[in-house]
């Protein structure tokens, strides 16, 4: 069986993966998209087509020989992006990674080395692949050469090459000839286009016997532009032609495939954050990958307390005042906890062995409530609430130890990272990649046995890794500017401040997060099933709502019907096709602009889609959450939004609609308990607050001032008329105006929301900067400001970096601009937020410890109180969220108390 190699046009298949991939960059800013998607490709093939021998072919700068022949080649051809430029010397490290040869020659392009080597080793009995989507290639397929074109992911043999190109291989050029090619700027004759190329070629066979029977040709365009055009033609041909005879050898041991540098595709990947890549090749090759050894297992109660010092009552004992600790185990169901301390190698205590669990726990409540102990891991609230052992436990639960929580270190250093796990910060800081439970014996059988040496070993990694990561990320935090959450008003600093964010927001607030998870909220399991009926019944009316406007019934969950219906029967406009499979777009968006041109179909779409998400997601989801008390608990998250905002997941409590009808009444399935009532406290307009204090814009703060309403006030502004005579309307538009602005909002974006001109959008956000000046230069030295330095921050020194800020794309910088306006507001409003629950947590467990603080939503708190303390806990609420900060303009929260979430009443 012949040998099979396999020739790679290099810069071809690298602008194939800069295009098909959307912008991907590193935490640090850079591009990625192009080196990552390469990675994957080049992976493929060697995977798929597994070849004997392997070759990337590259252009060489300077001067070439068709650029000699005619000075125009290529002319028209844009630079290389920028984005796609830096990413070049990644990609040539990664070939390098691969160990496959480069193959180039000077004056000549990666074409003709490609087509010197497809012949030779064609000749020596090889059988050859190029891979490329640039069609000129197909000039050189033949009995023993193909062509895979990664645009069609297709093989293209001679009868393929016919098929396409209506001309066998040796005629391609000529066709090209007559054609030309607009990319490479080869000329062609004018007049004549692809189907007529392919159609005289075929007939005549080669340019030159057309050119000889120019005059016969009947077709008047087609001969008057031969004649007049034959030595262009004749030169297209030159341009188009791959010279096959450079001196370029074919050196089969050269082109030897070996298995690739795992150790340099390791460092690549880690340097450029392609985790998944790095799952792929299981990071083998890391040299300098740790060997953490086995832990010392513990087997019984008494022997825990002697390892650890605890019967001694020592207030650091046998372990240290730091204590790394890891729970090991599903999150859900850890199975034990690993720990290890100054100068300590590692301790595993199995949890199911008899008494030893009720030890640990013991021994972690007296660390946590130690102030004199410094506490390591990664996700140190999982460990508190195993230590807590239910919400009784986590409502007692004093926590004066010091945290040392490597995942928020993590995230707040560098919060465009993908995710916070062990794995991947490990990965990305200590060039480790751990053992996963996998690795370590758990599975669908259920972990490990006690004493196995991987349990042991996994133990070990867990216990520290956090305690080595520590030591990377602690460094890097800024020195605090002194006091604590109680220090008094922020103060913009020239750069971002990561240790003063951990210690006086993120590290208090792990146990208040906790308590609340534990706490959960009563939930009327009965209510939400008469809702779900309801719901259906709705869903059904709509359903039949929309088969009448259709005319047919049909999939509403099937994209490809919906489009037909909408932009083939209905003849709706075509707004947005999808990127891949260029059928119509159905996506909310689309019918959101639909609904707002005023088309019926598309306003009971969305309604359908809306009331059935609901459904699914809360009405029928949320009854199977409850525990053996009737509340549902859900979990917060600080590791995930770059803003600083909180996230809610399992259940996500975030993302019921606040003013929709159909979430109001979600809301109301959220209750107090028995003798309870739920206190509601929101803070009124916070980013806008916010925006004042920063833009230090005199009109916006003097509004707030006076207590007056900021949107009546920007409606008498935009629309010209007094604050008295505002409609409602005109108020709701001046919201939009307003929030717009702080979420970097266009004139465009306002006119599609609104459904109004574009000109009438510009010219509202022109008169609310003629009155609100410093806003617009908030904006604008804010954008200028990202674009040099790269970040923004809040005011208290949260950090977001904007990767794209200076990016070429138009798309992508705009957006990185917006983001460059709305992350300092919004993470300062989440800052503020966060402040305000390390508060009022502290003065409920000091004044009203039977009064709990339930549920956070975006700007709101939700707290449940004993009936007869509901009128003395509200002020208080109050006067600490109020009192959190002071800011150039005063903060307001609105207290409203029920029995429900959305009946409560101010």
């Amino acid at each position: 069986m012949s040998q099979r190699l396999l020739l790679i046009d290099g810069y071809s298949t690298i602008f194939r993966a800069f295009f098909a991939l959307p912008q991907l960059s590193s935490s640090k800013g850079e591009p990625t998209n192009a080196a990552f998607g390469f990675a994957k490709m080049l992976t493929k093939l060697l995977r798929e087509e597994q070849p004997d021998l392997v070759g990337i072919a590259f252009d060489v700068a300077g001067p070439s020989v068709r650029k000699e022949s005619y000075a125009e080649y290529k002319a028209n051809r844009a630079p290389m992006p920028d984005d796609l430029r830096s990413q070049i010397p990644h990609i040539r490290r990664l070939i390098e990674g691969f160990r496959i040869p480069i193959l180039e020659a000077a004056r000549y392009e990666a074409d003709d080395v490609i087509g010197t080597v497809a012949r030779n080793a064609a000749e020596a009995g090889y059988d050859v692949t190029i891979v490329t989507a640039d069609k000129d290639l197909m000039q050189l397929v033949g009995d023993r050469v193909a062509i895979y074109h990664t645009l069609r992911e297709k093989r293209f043999d001679r009868d393929g090459v016919v098929e396409y190109f209506g001309v066998p291989p040796e005629q391609v050029a000529d066709v090209m000839a007559l054609q030309g090619d607009s990319i490479d700027n080869v000329p062609g004759v004018p007049g004549i286009g692809k189907v007529g190329a392919q159609k005289l070629i075929a007939e005549h066979g080669s340019l030159e016997a057309l050119l000889e029977h120019a005059a016969e040709i009947k077709n008047k365009r087609y001969r008057e532009g031969l004649l007049e055009h034959a030595e262009q033609a004749r030169l297209s041909k030159e341009l188009a032609t791959i010279h096959c005879d450079l001196e370029v050898p074919f050196e089969p041991e050269k082109l030897q495939r070996h298995e690739p540098d795992v150790r340099a595709l390791y460092d690549l990947y880690r340097d450029l954050e392609f985790f998944s890549l790095l799952e792929e090749i299981g990071g083998a090759g890391a040299e300098e990958r740790r060997d953490y050894g086995a832990a010392r297992e513990v087997t019984s109660a008494e022997e825990w307390r002697a390892t650890t010092g605890a019967t001694t009552g020592a207030t650091a004992g046998a372990i240290g005042a730091r204590v790394g600790l890891a729970l090991v185990g599903p999150q859900s169901d850890p199975v034990g906890v690993a720990l290890t301390g100054d100068g300590q190698g590692s301790l595993w205590a199995d949890c199911r062995r008899e008494g030893l669990g009720d030890a640990v726990r013991e021994t972690l409540r007296a660390w946590i409530t130690d102030a004199e102990r410094t506490l390591v891991g990664h996700d140190l609230k999982e460990v508190l609430r195993f230590a807590a052992g239910g919400s009784e436990g986590a409502a007692k639960l004093e926590v004066r130890a010091r945290l040392i929580d490597t995942m928020l270190l993590a995230y707040l250093l560098r919060s465009a990272l993908r995710s916070f796990t062990l794995e991947e910060v490990a990965l990305e800081r200590l060039h480790h990649q751990p053992r996963s439970l996998k690795d370590a014996g758990f599975g669908k059988e259920g972990p490990p046995l006690q004493g196995h040496p991987s349990l042991l070993e996994l133990a070990a990694e867990r216990a520290l890794l956090p305690w080595a990561l520590a030591e990377a990320l602690e460094g890097e935090l800024g020195p605090s500017p002194g006091g604590g959450a109680d220090a008094g008003a922020p103060a913009q600093k020239e750069a971002g401040d990561a240790g003063r964010v951990y210690r006086e927001i993120e590290e208090p607030l792990v146990p208040v997060l906790l308590r609340m998870e534990e706490a959960g909220i009563a939930l009327d399991c009965e209510l939400l099933r008469h809702m779900a009926r309801d719901f259906r019944g709705r869903l059904g009316d709509l359903e039949r709502e929309i088969y009448t406007i259709a005319g047919e019934s049909f999939n509403l969950n099937s994209s490809q019907q919906l489009g037909a219906i909408l932009f083939e029967k209905l003849g709706y406009p075509v707004l947005k096709r999808t990127r891949k499979t260029r059928s119509y777009s159905t996506s909310a968006e689309t019918l959101e602009e639909l609904a707002a041109q005023g088309f019926d179909l598309p306003v009971k779409l969305l309604e359908y889609r809306e009331l059935s998400k609901l459904l699914s997601t809360y009405v029928e989801a949320l009854p199977e959450l409850v525990d053996a008390h009737g509340r549902v608990h859900t979990r917060y998250d600080q590791a995930v939004a770059a803003t600083g905002r909180l996230s809610s997941s399992d259940p996500n409590l975030q993302n019921i609609p606040v003013r929709a009808g159909a979430g109001q009444e979600i809301r109301k399935a959220f209750r107090a308990a028995p003798g309870h009532l739920l206190l509601v406290a929101d803070y009124s307009q916070i980013e806008l607050r916010v925006l004042a204090h920063m833009a230090e814009d005199e009109a916006l703060r003097e509004v707030f001032a006076q207590g007056g309403d900021v949107h009546r006030s920007t409606a008498a502004t935009v629309f010209g008329v007094a604050p008295e005579l505002v409609s409602e309307d005109q108020r709701r538009v001046a919201k939009m105006i307003n929030f717009g602005i702080a979420y970097g909002m266009s004139a465009f974006g306002l006119a599609q929301r609104l459904g109004i001109p574009g000109k009438d959008a510009a010219a509202f956000i022109e008169a609310y900067f003629q009155r609100f000046k410093g806003v617009r230069r908030y904006i604008d030295e804010t954008a200028a400001s990202a674009q040099q330095r790269g970040y923004v921050e809040t005011l208290y020194g949260r950090t977001r970096y904007l990767a794209d800020i200076n990016s070429r794309n138009w798309n992508l910088r705009e957006n990185a601009k917006r983001m460059a306006i709305n992350a300092p507001i919004q993470g300062t409003a989440a800052d503020l937020l966060k402040l305000a629950m390390i508060a009022v947590d502290r003065r409920l467990r000091n004044e009203w410890p039977a009064t709990r603080l339930l549920l956070t939503v975006h700007d709101e708190l939700v707290l449940e109180t004993p009936a007869g303390d509901a009128e003395r806990v509200g002020p208080a609420l109050r006067e600490e969220m109020e009192g959190v900060a002071e800011l150039a303009v005063p903060l307001r929260v609105e207290v409203g108390v029920g029995e429900t979430w959305f009946g409560t009443k101010a």
